[in-house]
């Protein structure tokens, strides 16, 4: 019997008013060595390409390493009536996600819409990763290092994400997630994990495998840290 896919959302939320800020040279050096922070995380996430309209086409055009090529890529992506807005959409080269395959999505503003980072579609790493957890939390420690502006994260199951949470006007820590306050264990006996980051904020660890949305120990977990979560001030609204 086939394994089904399980869909995760991978979102980084920026701050609007402080990315936008940011020259968006700063932001693609950012992201050039956020790149190059990747592939030393995990082979899969060593190779990323701008859009093409072709797979070859798209292979043609390597990102890693070439500040140049991103300038490109956001040059392509440039809405003239809304300069401040930095868009960047990149492939790590693997059609299927059952194998890795992934996308990732820059999308910098103070629009309406969440100003974001974020990876499509985040249930890649469950189907490839051998040690998904341990990935997802390098790559958060590494993006909030980068980004000073990065004032939420979160990886979960979609459907938790995007309809599953106990409020669904706010955020949700999910099953890995980073809150920019320092978190005290024993405040958040619930969560299997708290990772202090100094000067930014804690990533928390709510289940000690991937969460499960069918699973209602799960849900009971994610759902009693984010009341704890909104009980202190800290469990920011939902903007899609």
């Amino acid at each position: 019997m086939a394994v089904p896919f399980r869909k995760f959302s991978f979102v980084l939320r920026f701050d609007q008013s402080r990315i936008v800020a940011v020259p968006h040279s700063v932001q693609l050096e950012r992201l050039s060595t956020f790149l190059l922070g990747l592939g030393e995380i995990h082979p899969l996430l060593k190779n990323w390409y701008r859009q093409g309209g072709s797979k070859s086409e798209a292979l043609s055009k390597p990102v890693v390493g070439d500040v140049q090529q991103l300038q490109a890529e956001a040059q392509d992506n440039l809405d003239a009536e809304v300069p401040s807005w930095l868009r960047v959409s990149l492939w790590n080269g693997q059609d299927d996600p059952f194998a890795g395959g992934l996308a990732l999505h820059y999308s910098a503003h103070d629009q309406g819409t969440m100003s974001c980072m974020r990876f499509e579609d985040g249930g890649a790493l469950i189907a490839a990763f051998d040690d998904v957890r341990q990935v997802v939390l390098r790559v958060l420690q590494l993006a909030v290092s980068l980004w000073p502006e990065i004032d939420w994260a979160v990886f979960a199951p979609r459907e938790h994400y995007l309809r599953g949470k106990v409020f669904k006007d706010r955020q949700t820590i999910g099953w890995i997630g980073f809150c920019p306050h320092p978190l005290k264990a024993e405040d958040y006996p619930e969560a299997d994990e708290l990772i202090e980051l100094p000067e930014r904020g804690t990533l928390v660890v709510s289940c000690p495998a991937a969460m499960n949305e069918q699973s209602s120990a799960d849900v009971q977990r994610v759902g009693s840290l984010d009341i704890r979560l909104l009980d202190k001030g800290l469990l920011p609204f939902f903007v899609s």
